[in-house]
């Protein structure tokens, strides 16, 4: 016999269940499901009453992450991160109804929503059992979640506006009721982050303020260096006396956060700092200095966050606070924010803004700035026009490297040597990258620069690609795992995850390779560094194009050019010539030199392919001036992220489709041998096959011509 949602039962029920329990000589086996915060005084007779008979309780906790996962998977229609679903997990306490409820929002309305808001369901049966608690219990647990998830009991009684004997009845009510837990001594805390939410929500704007305006009080008084609670609290009082409170103790916390390297606390903390200040100022533009501080201080901390599409949104709004105030000055501190070591700029994120960047070689050559500012200015230049004018991009790294010299400073220092070190040509970058790297790892290590650190290793594993050493390269990724683990880099990650990915492409691991574009996409996701072309399309664009698999990404390549236009125009071109329309893959425009960026070698293979399918033998000259130069290094591995194929393959197609079949046969041998380092044989047989394509080829010219 099952009796269900037995804390609602009538008197009958409760009587068939005394009586059952009673029954002797017959193998009758009795199951109650029953919610103890809700047990009535009838059920407590009941089950006092069948205690002497022994029976077998089992309290049910909440599912474990594994099942959440399964539930989660079973009602969204799209695959679900590990992330969100650890989330769910959290804020459900594993709860199915509240699981099941999570997942249907999260696939109606995506994570966003899912992770922020209670579902309706959910929201509907913990209204009904708030309705159920006494006044002093309610106001004890509106004053709970308006202080968060947890409380010290302490706190709560004095920011109270009533008695602690009251407010501990109220407690005790809550707790009863199964809606608080005693997280540890003196704390209580909300059994699932949904029932704070929804008690939270449910209040009055008035009534919040009013509340957090108590709590922030009391905290004064009773926890003066619990700058973050303090921050939190001053910010939603809604009083404008409590702003200038609000915004120094978020930037304290915020300093405090920095140190830990816990730079997206930062972050949060500054844009919490940012939104009261903005608030409480009716005039940006009377005083733009104090509003730009905070611009400046949370640029800085989003940049070492990775969270890089913030970054250029907050740059963005600084910078036309600056022009608007006509202080050159401060437009230059603006840009100038900008040199902590950060994910690499794409091309794929779109080309520096026209009028920004002639603002930027304007203020570049401003005397008036001092060295410092106008030092930083330079590597901002350096970075922006890098892409497209790589000698104009390595004079303002040499010009950022003698100011930094000059000025002094280690951090200043250390930028303007990772600029040049990052700009140096490609064929050079293997043989003269080490005393750059060398000089980068005195300053990083002497003056405790982690993520300069970072750069290092990074470096270094670019340098071992052009050298072709891909057990080297596999050591610096491993070694920059760590400090991006040690430190909190997400962004550092996922590039080392990146590398990882192109060395097992490389090897023809495709599906580990996959795997792990999939994973660096997600790190990359998390810290807002990601753009629609992130390790995942632009891996698996590598992948599928060395597969001969390309009408597998025909409709992503064509999406993608929809919205970002020339910067893979490229690629475009490529699968629709593979596919044999010619004309249509004529007429699609990119720029006549390639982009000397992280994506320079993956182009270069490209369009030499491009070249050969057209039988463009204009272009194929031009091509083989850009290829010889790197012609031992593996494409796209020397910036180690995505690859193609050696770089000699391409060169070789060039050589033969000019003719020049001795020039070609050395350039497929030397395809072959380079494969061979980077543990490719996949490639190295198709370099192979190629040369015994084209000496096959020149035979039958041969037999013919006889």
């Amino acid at each position: 016999m099952l009796l269900d949602d037995l804390h609602r039962a009538d008197g009958e029920t409760l009587a068939l269940l005394e009586a059952a329990a009673a029954v002797t000589g017959v193998p009758l086996l009795t199951i109650a499901c029953y919610r103890p915060a809700e047990v009535t005084d009838r059920l407590g007779k009941t089950l006092a009453q069948l205690a002497p008979r022994l029976p077998h309780r089992i309290a049910l906790g909440g599912l474990s992450a594994r099942d959440v996962a399964t539930v989660v998977d079973a009602v969204c229609r799209k695959p679900v991160d590990r992330a969100t679903v650890a989330t769910i997990t959290a804020r459900t306490g594993g709860n199915p109804f509240y699981v099941w409820e999570s997942a249907r929002l999260l696939d109606s309305e995506g994570a966003l929503v899912a992770l922020s808001e209670v579902p309706q369901g959910v929201r509907d049966v913990l209204r009904r059992r708030l309705a159920l608690l006494p006044d002093a219990a309610l106001a004890a647990v509106r004053l709970a979640a308006a202080v968060g998830v947890e409380a010290d009991v302490a706190l709560l009684v004095e920011a109270s506006d009533t008695d602690e004997e009251t407010v501990l009845e109220g407690l005790d009510a809550a707790l009863a009721a199964d809606l608080l837990t005693e997280a540890g001594p003196g704390r209580v805390g909300f059994v699932h982050a949904l029932v704070r939410d929804t008690v939270y929500t449910d209040l009055s704007g008035v009534r919040r303020s009013r509340l957090h305006d108590r709590i922030a009080r009391t905290l004064h008084r009773q926890r003066p260096d619990d700058l973050a609670a303090l921050a939190h609290h001053f910010a939603r009082s809604g009083s404008a006396v409590n702003a200038p409170l609000a915004v120094e103790y978020a930037l304290g916390a915020a300093g405090l956060a920095e140190q830990r390297y816990a730079h997206d606390v930062a972050v949060g903390l500054i844009a919490q700092a940012l939104d009261v200040h903005s608030a409480a100022t009716a005039d940006p533009y009377a005083d733009p200095d104090a509003t730009l501080a905070l611009l400046m201080r949370l640029l800085g901390a989003q940049l070492r966050a990775g969270a890089t599409a913030a970054a250029r949104r907050t740059r963005q709004q600084a910078v036309d606070l600056a022009v608007r105030a006509h202080r050159d000055d401060l437009v230059a501190a603006v840009y100038g924010a900008w040199t902590e070591p950060s994910p690499w700029r794409s091309r794929l994120e779109g080309f520096f803004d026209r009028t920004a960047l002639a603002r930027l070689e304007r203020l570049a050559r401003d005397h008036s700035l001092d060295g410092a500012t106008r030092a930083r200015v330079l590597q901002v230049l350096a970075d922006a026009v890098a892409g497209e004018d790589a000698a104009r991009a390595r004079d303002a790294a040499d010009a950022q490297l003698a100011l930094a010299r000059s000025v002094g400073g280690p951090r200043l220092l250390a930028s303007a040597v990772m600029t040049s070190a990052k700009l140096l040509p490609y064929e050079l970058q293997g043989a003269t990258r080490p005393p750059l790297v060398a000089e980068l790892r005195s300053l990083a290590a002497e003056h405790d620069l982690p993520a300069h650190r970072w750069v290092c290793e990074h470096l270094d594993a670019v340098a071992a690609a052009v050298r072709n050493e891909p057990a080297a390269v596999h050591r610096h990724a491993t070694d920059g795992l760590d400090l991006a683990h040690r430190y909190g880099m997400l962004w550092a990650l996922g590039i080392n995850v990146t590398t990882r990915a192109m060395l097992a492409a490389i090897a023809g691991r495709f599906t580990e390779a996959e795997e792990r574009y999939a994973q660096a996409d997600e790190l990359f996701q998390r810290v807002g560094a990601h753009h629609a072309t992130g390790p995942r399309t632009l891996g698996l664009w590598t992948i599928r194009f060395t597969q001969g698999r390309t009408a597998d990404i025909a409709h992503s390549v064509r999406e993608v050019h929809e919205a970002v236009g020339a910067p893979v125009a490229v690629a475009h071109a490529l699968v629709l010539a593979r596919q044999g329309r010619l004309d249509e893959a004529r007429d699609v425009l990119f720029p006549q030199q390639p982009v000397t960026d992280h994506l320079y070698g993956v182009e270069l293979d490209y369009r030499s392919e491009l070249a050969v399918l057209h039988a463009d033998t204009d272009s194929a000259a031009l091509l083989i001036e850009h290829l010889r130069p790197v012609r031992d290094q593996f494409a796209g591995a020397a910036n180690a992220a995505y690859a193609t194929r050696p770089l000699a393959h391409p060169l070789a197609d060039l050589h033969r489709l000019l003719g020049e079949g001795r020039a070609a046969a050395d350039a497929y041998a030397l395809a072959e041998r380079v494969a061979l380092a980077w543990n490719a044989p996949h490639h190295a047989a198709a370099a192979r096959r190629a040369a015994a394509d084209m000496a096959a080829d020149r035979d039958r010219r041969r037999t013919f011509a006889l």
